[in-house]
C-alpha cells in the first residue's frame, strides 16, 4: 500500500536474475530498480537484505541494486551452514568431504589421498564451494 512503512523490512533472494528478474533485464530495469528502492525506503528501524551465495545448486551473484546501494554487511553468520562430514563441491578440486572446521579453517578430503585446508570465509565469499548435502 502506497506510503506504508514497517518496523522491519526483509528483502530475500537479492540476487541477479531474481532482483532484477531475468525477464526484466533489458526492458524494465528502471522499474525494477524503483521497486527495490521503494522496498528499502519502507523500513523504519531495520532493513534486512538476504543474498544467498547459491540457489538451487548454482552460484549466484549479488543483485546489482544491493551493490549500487552501498549497503554494509553486519552480523553475518560465520559458520555458513557447513558441518563436518558435509559433501561439498569445490570449483577447482571437485567433490569433497569436510573433515574438520576450526574457526575459519576448513579441511576437505577430495579423495585419492588429497586433502586441503582453506579459509572458509574466502571460499564462501568468492563462491568457490557449494554444499551438496
Amino acid at each position: 500500500v502506497k506510503g506504508m512503512e514497517f518496523k522491519n523490512v526483509f528483502i530475500i533472494n537479492s540476487n541477479e536474475e531474481t532482483i532484477p528478474h531475468k525477464s526484466s533485464m533489458e526492458d524494465n530495469i528502471e522499474e525494477e530498480r524503483r521497486l527495490f528502492y521503494v522496498s528499502v525506503t519502507r523500513a523504519i528501524n531495520n532493513l534486512y537484505i538476504f543474498s544467498p551465495k547459491t540457489q538451487r545448486g548454482r552460484f549466484r551473484d549479488i543483485s546489482r541494486f544491493v551493490i549500487e546501494g552501498g549497503f554494509k554487511e553486519i552480523n553475518r553468520n560465520e559458520d555458513y551452514g557447513i558441518k563436518v562430514n558435509d559433501i561439498i563441491h569445490h570449483r577447482t578440486y571437485g567433490d569433497g568431504k569436510v573433515l574438520s572446521i576450526e574457526k575459519d579453517v576448513i579441511k576437505i578430503d577430495f579423495g585419492d589421498y588429497l586433502s586441503k585446508s582453506f579459509s572458509l570465509k574466502v571460499l564462501m565469499e568468492n563462491n568457490l564451494i557449494i554444499i551438496i548435502n
